[in-house]
């Protein structure tokens, strides 16, 4: 049975005393791993795990962050690096990052993780400056599991793919909220990032602002806090589905929804950066609204 948790740093530290059967993830960006980490934590980075842009798609969605879509066929490479982090589908693995400041990056290891078939997969709670505030030892030592053979089985309702959300969209004709989108109000209403073939969000969204979900000190947002949050956008019934830019908020915004509500949460990893380079599909930019016909 699968099991998605959240985990503090005092219950971490108590962990690691015999970590046995436990891998330790490190999911912030190289150089801040570099210069301290957890004692027996792996850096990965999510962008790592993704697959190639299209031809079609400008030269920047090229560049490591800019495309979110999970490496999702010719599996030989992620297994093997899946093995050399030392994960098993049965053991633990405990992901963290730097909380908001790392805009999901946990989260989007972690659903990946699950979605690859793991078992156990638990994040830190307030992440690394939980950890710091907790008084924990960190280190710069660079440590390597015993390495694994592992064979990845897809968890095929924590994911939604283009033609699906498509699908989704034409089969649906209604009006209320669909989908989710994680990403800041300026984003969502098309108004920055010119990198992105085209600016705005898909129909029937609802925002959602990823930095709604943390609470003052770092530490994500209760069950209680989180329904309350998504009663109040109108997105506590009938969510199909997150995305955000490249699939990395979204899916942190998909795990907190599940661990909410029980309910899980398909993630279009393939986000706006996908969906607006296909110049056949809609994007709505302009007034801040989940109802398209509001715009």
């Amino acid at each position: 049975m699968t099991s998605l948790s959240l985990i503090c740093a005092e219950e971490l530290a108590k962990l690691l005393r015999n970590p046995k059967d436990i891998v330790l993830l490190d999911a912030r960006i190289s150089e801040e791993f570099e210069r301290g980490h957890i004692p027996g934590a792996q850096s990965t980075q999510w962008f790592d795990w993704c697959s190639k842009a299209p031809a079609q798609a400008n030269s920047e969605l090229f560049e490591a962050g800019y495309w979110g879509n999970l490496q999702v066929e010719n599996l030989e490479e992620a297994q093997a690096r899946l093995g050399n982090l030392g994960i098993t589908r049965g053991g633990t693995v405990i992901v963290y990052s730097n909380g908001l400041a790392s805009k999901g990056r946990e989260g989007r290891i972690a659903w990946m993780l699950l979605y690859y078939g793991l078992q156990d997969v638990r994040i830190l709670d307030g992440g690394f400056g939980a950890w710091l505030s907790a008084g924990s030892d960190t280190t710069t030592e660079i440590f390597s599991s015993p390495k694994t053979n592992i064979e990845i089985v897809f968890a095929p309702e924590r994911r939604i793919d283009l033609r699906s959300v498509r699908n989704l969209l034409e089969e649906d004709r209604g009006t209320s909220p669909l989908l989710v989108d994680t990403r800041s109000p300026a984003e969502f209403e098309g108004k920055i990032f010119d990198y992105q073939p085209r600016k705005g969000r898909l129909p029937r969204s609802v925002n959602i602002w990823f930095e709604r979900y943390f609470e003052a000190d770092g530490k994500f947002l209760s069950s209680e806090k989180f329904r309350a949050l998504l009663h109040s956008e109108n997105a506590q019934f009938g969510i199909k589905a997150s995305y955000c830019e490249v699939g990395v908020r979204a899916a942190t915004f998909a795990l907190l929804y599940e661990l909410a509500t029980g309910v899980v949460l398909p993630v279009f990893d393939g986000s706006i950066m996908e969906w607006s380079l296909n110049a056949d599909l809609a994007v709505i930019s302009g007034c801040q609204s989940g109802d398209l016909e509001a715009c």
